[in-house]
């Protein structure tokens, strides 16, 4: 999936807002850009891999600070 606007593979999901609720019924999922910050909608699986994928980021941030010596 890429950003409509600017073509960026690197998108997000972003938060619902109360005008989102009239998408939901036809499955559309508010994601955001990180390059260009511009705001669109994908469907329902589009935004459970980006769901998906910011866990796994997540996870693996932890991890790596977990290992890291901590300096004292």
């Amino acid at each position: 999936m890429k950003c409509i606007w600017c073509g960026s593979p690197d998108l997000r999901n972003s938060r619902m807002r109360l005008s989102d609720l009239s998408r939901l019924p036809l499955l559309r999922f508010p994601v955001r850009c990180r390059s260009c910050d511009e705001r669109s909608f994908a469907g329902p699986l589009a935004a459970w891999r980006l769901r998906v994928a910011a866990k796994a980021r997540r996870i693996e941030r932890q991890r790596r600070q977990s290992a890291a010596p901590h300096p004292n």
